[in-house]
Order: structure tokens, then C-alpha cells, then sequence
């Protein structure tokens, strides 16, 4: 599971929806079907927004370690690399390897991020896509 992903719920898809609107004859409420969708489409800004949240908190984590590293890095490096034992200079290497596996975990939250918006758009797209289908108009506001 993905850092973000942790207590994730799933925004309401379009599949979600069919029991609904299976049974949606002439005489069902247009105004209540409206703000059936608009409720829909509102739960899932909040649950995209809460994911996007819990993105950025993971990524301040990184920054902050990525932060401490390179001070830690900076405060070995002052000491001339002769007057280091092997021991010294195996640490320094290890910093350096935990620091590249966090600029590589910070690359694969923007990359998640920008995912999660492509499939965002998808999602909105195929709930308007059932509106229009119903001959509900789509005024979100």
C-alpha cells in the first residue's frame, strides 16, 4: 500500500452508482437526483483532498530527513577525509545512499500525485459523462 493510500477510501465511481439510478424512472425527482450527483462529486473533492493532504505530510517528512542528512553530511565532510577511519568514511557513504532514497521516495510522491489527478479527471469525467446520460445538467456549484 502506498503512504498515501493508507486510510484511503475510494472516491464513489461512477459503477458505484447503477442500483441508483437502475430504478430511476419518469416519475423520480430531477432536483433530487441533482443534488444526488452534486454530493457525489463533493465527497469525492474532500476524499481527493484528504489523499493530496496525507501526499504533502509524507512529503514534509522527507524534507525534514533529507534536511538532517545533508547536516549531518556537511558537519562529516568538514573533517579532511585522511583524518577519517574507515569506519567514518563508510557512514558518510551511508548518508549519501539514504539521501538519494529519499529524493527517489519524494520523485515517487510527485509521481503518485500526478497519477492520482489523471485518474481524478477520468472519474469526473464518467460521473458528468451518467449526468448527461440522465439529462441532468452540471452545474456543480
Amino acid at each position: 500500500m502506498t503512504p498515501a493510500g493508507r486510510g484511503r477510501q475510494q472516491t464513489l465511481a461512477v459503477p458505484d452508482a447503477p442500483s441508483l439510478l437502475a430504478g430511476m424512472g419518469k416519475k423520480d425527482d430531477p432536483k433530487l437526483m441533482q443534488e444526488w450527483f452534486k454530493l457525489v462529486q463533493e465527497k469525492n473533492a474532500m476524499v481527493r483532498y484528504e489523499s493530496e493532504l496525507m501526499i504533502f505530510a509524507r512529503e514534509l517528512e522527507l524534507e525534514d530527513r533529507q534536511s538532517r542528512l545533508q547536516q549531518e553530511l556537511r558537519e562529516r565532510m568538514a573533517v579532511e577525509d585522511h583524518l577519517k577511519t574507515e569506519e567514518e568514511l563508510s557512514e558518510e557513504k551511508k548518508i549519501l545512499n539514504e539521501m538519494l532514497e529519499v529524493v527517489e521516495q519524494r520523485d515517487a510522491l510527485v509521481a503518485l500525485l500526478e497519477e492520482q489527478r489523471l485518474r481524478e479527471k477520468e472519474e469526473d469525467k464518467d460521473l458528468e459523462a451518467v449526468m448527461l446520460s440522465k439529462g441532468f445538467s452540471l452545474n456543480w456549484s
